[in-house]
C-alpha cells in the first residue's frame, strides 16, 4: 500500500466510518423515542382530561426528538459521504512500480 493510499485511509476512510457508525446509533436511539413521545401525545390527545399545558409540553418533547434524528441521519449520511471519497481515492490512485520511481528521480 502507497503512502498516499495509506493517508486517504487513516485521514477520511476510518474517521467517515466512525461518524456513520455513530450518528446512524443514535439516530436508532431518537427515532425509537420520537415513536414512544408520538404515541404519548396521541395518548394525551385522545384523553380529555388533560391541559393544553402538558399537551404542549409532550409535543414539544416529541419535537426535540424529530429533530435530534433528522440530525443524526444526516450526520450518517455526511460521515458515509466522507468515507465513500476516500474509498473512491483509494481506488482509482495508481501504484507506483519499482520502474515508475527509478524514471521519475
Amino acid at each position: 500500500m502507497s503512502i498516499g493510499r495509506a493517508i486517504l485511509f487513516i485521514a477520511l476512510v476510518i474517521p467517515g466510518l466512525l461518524v456513520a457508525g455513530s450518528s446512524l446509533y443514535s439516530f436508532n436511539t431518537d427515532y425509537t423515542a420520537l415513536g414512544r413521545t408520538e404515541r404519548y401525545v396521541e395518548k394525551l390527545a385522545r384523553d380529555g382530561r388533560t391541559s393544553n399545558r402538558q399537551l404542549d409540553l409532550a409535543y414539544h418533547r416529541s419535537f426535540v426528538h424529530r429533530m435530534n434524528a433528522f440530525t443524526n441521519g444526516t450526520w450518517g449520511f455526511i460521515g458515509a459521504t466522507i468515507a465513500a471519497i476516500g474509498v473512491h481515492g483509494i481506488a482509482t490512485t495508481q501504484e507506483e512500480t519499482q520502474e515508475q520511481r527509478k524514471t521519475s528521480k
